[in-house]
């Protein structure tokens, strides 16, 4: 009975023991390992070593050195780094065995030393090669186009190099300068124990020439005032004589060299000294011809006649008898059948002319006499009739009203063919410049700007246009704006966009008119031009919108902000309607499709269910290994 017992207790702790090295390997393998004690070995370090031995470095770089430490039993592998041979209190090696070379490091060799803190009998050295440097020296002018510069290059530390400057015509060297500080006015200048990059600038300065301006008298008139100018520019000089006095000519050391009151002088190269020479005014005199087509008639007086300028002359035309006069010409045009005609204020040469015709003929003089008594007194009768029904007329508010009615509709009947004849009159001129355009375009891909005219012109000022008395030009310009807009306008169409948008272009529309001599910039119109630009290529992309942005001040003062959409389906050109006339910009919007990727599974799912489905496994096969045992123990029981 006891031996069965004491065989159950030995299946139990068999099985207790079969669970616990299963469930808990290591520890039990750490419980086995500990059951049999080891005898410790005494620590000792036995040498040192250090990689690499030998290396080249460079200044303002660093280096990573190993030490290896050799040993018995637990001895310790730390060491104390050292380095000795430098110049600079910037080169060091820290505890990790980084050495770090200063840039201002002169040393050509460095001494690293690795020692055991464990036994400091132990140590090792490497030796660092510090490896010159080498700088770049540049040397630029200032301005440019100033002279010609030498020198450039690359040096060795400590080294030197020479830069030489030699000035272009019309400019003279005034010195070298090194970080805006002027270091010499030497054109060959010597750079020696470079330590560092560098850019030298030669400044040049232009040669300025004193243009000096005389007049032979100031009483009689004035001159533009003496100036200084650039070496090569050019210089109006202008001539203005007094009341009285006229401008003869331009001298230079006493030699004519203009007659014209203004003179154009280019690429001046040195100082020049002129005199502008003016006289008194002599009086004008002027030329009138006078003539008769035949001998049926005098004019008076005839032939040629001098006439100083300012005055007037009369001529006096006179038929003979039997003869009328036919017509009157004055500088070949007809002045009608005149028998006087004055000539004021006289400023150029004339001529005048009479043609005679034979009177008709009356048997009757006093019947003919009579009876142009009877015309006279009939027509005088007609005339007093007709001054009372005007009268009347007047009187009357019906009729006033409808004859009112009827020249405003005259009136508005010929306005509407203003426009008609405005375009057939050479007196109005329609520009367009169009930095976007396709140069096959019609009218540069500007259409309505046709109407604008009679938006900009009074009706009055289309009369006098059609008369060719105010010639008219309108100016309409689409000009890019690339590299030239301010950042305050880039900031403003930053902030008013939308936030999906990009800016990708920035251009200027301006519409200027000219009516005569008075020009004016034109913000607004009230109908809209449509306009047609090409899209710069570096901004066609596909899957691209393209819109316009504009940026305006009305006329509270107050800024107003447009976006403007593409009319058209060309996704080389965007097509928009505008009023108004300001800064804009080219915007876009990238329309892609979306990707969606497929989402991954949970890293390490997988290992989590192999290591479970391992300890089901393992507590399975425990299971059955305990139910065998007890098994045959309770057979041997029976």
């Amino acid at each position: 009975m006891k031996r069965r017992a004491i065989y159950r207790i030995s299946a139990y702790i068999y099985m207790i023991w079969l669970l616990f090295s299963a469930a808990f390997p290591c520890c039990a393998a750490e419980i086995g390992a500990g059951a049999v004690p080891v005898e410790e070995e005494r620590p000792a370090v036995t040498s040192v070593s250090i990689s690499p031995g030998t290396v080249v470095v460079s200044k303002n770089t660093t280096c990573a050195f190993t030490a290896s430490v050799a040993g018995a039993g637990n001895y310790s592998r730390d060491v104390a780094w050292s380095v000795s041979g430098q110049s600079s209190g910037n080169t060091f090696i820290d505890g990790n065995g980084v050495l770090n070379v200063a840039s201002d490091e002169t040393a050509s060799s460095l001494v690293i030393r690795a020692v055991s803190r464990q036994d400091s009998n132990y140590s090792a050295t490497a030796l660092a090669y510090v490896q010159a440097s080498t700088y770049n020296i540049q040397v630029q002018a200032s301005p440019e186009n100033g002279g010609d510069v030498y020198g450039s290059g690359s040096v060795q530390e400590d080294g030197y190099v020479v830069l030489s400057a030699s000035p272009k015509e019309g400019f003279t060297f005034e010195g070298w300068l090194l970080n805006n500080n002027r270091v010499s006015q030497d054109a060959r200048y010597v750079v020696d124990h470079i330590h560092g990059d560098a850019v030298y600038v030669a400044e040049f300065k232009p040669v300025e020439c004193r243009i000096t301006v005389n007049v032979n008298d100031n009483n009689a008139g004035t001159a533009t005032e003496s100036r200084t100018v650039k070496y090569g520019e050019g210089v109006t000089l202008e001539a203005f004589p007094k009341e009285g006095y006229q401008f003869d000519n331009w001298t230079e050391n006493g030699n004519t060299v203009s007659r014209n009151s203004r003179m154009q002088i280019d690429k001046v190269t040195g100082d020049r000294t002129y005199t502008a020479v003016f006289k008194k005014k002599e009086a004008q005199s002027y030329t009138i011809t006078a003539s008769v087509s035949s001998s049926n008639g005098t004019i008076t007086p005839e032939g040629k006649t001098t006439v100083k300028e300012g005055a007037a002359v009369i001529y006096t035309i006179t038929p003979k008898t039997g003869y009328d006069i036919r017509m009157v010409y004055v500088d070949g045009a007809e002045v009608g059948k005149t028998a006087s005609f004055n000539f004021s204020d006289v400023r150029g040469d004339h001529t005048i002319s009479a043609d005679f015709v034979e009177a008709p003929k009356r048997d009757n003089p006093e019947a003919a006499k009579t009876d142009q008594t009877k015309q006279d007194n009939k027509k005088n009768e007609t005339d007093q009739q007709s001054g009372k029904d005007k009268t009347d007329d007047s009187d009357d508010p019906q009729k006033k009203q409808q004859e009112d009615e009827r020249k405003k509709e005259e009136k508005e009947k010929k306005d509407e063919e203003l426009p008609e004849e405005t375009t057939q009159t050479g007196e109005l001129q329609i520009t367009i410049h169009n930095d976007f355009a396709d140069g096959r375009q019609e009218n540069f891909g500007i259409s309505g700007l046709e109407s604008a005219a009679r938006q900009l012109l009074s009706g009055e000022e289309e009369r006098l246009m059609l008369q060719g008395d105010l010639p008219v030009l309108i100016d309409l310009s689409i000009k890019d704006m690339e590299g030239k807009v301010s950042q305050e306008t880039k900031d403003a169409f930053e902030e008013k966009k939308l936030p999906s948008m990009t800016i990708g272009r920035y251009f200027e529309i301006t519409l200027r008119e000219k009516k005569g001599n008075e020009k004016q910039n034109v913000s607004e119109l009230s109908e809209q031009i449509k306009m047609v630009i090409h899209v710069p290529e570096p901004l066609q992309a596909q899957d691209r919108t393209f819109y316009i942005l504009s940026l305006y001040t009305k006329a509270d003062g107050s800024p107003e902000f447009v976006h403007l959409v593409d009319e058209d389906e060309n996704p080389d050109t965007i097509t928009f309607s505008t009023d108004h006339f300001s800064s804009c910009a080219i915007a876009y919007i990238d329309f892609q499709k979306e990707n969606k990727e497929k989402p991954e599974e949970a890293p390490g799912k997988n290992d989590r269910t192999k290591t479970v489905a391992a300890a089901v496994v393992v507590v399975m096969a425990l299971i059955v290994t305990a139910t065998g045992i007890w098994y045959i123990v309770g057979r041997k029981k029976r």
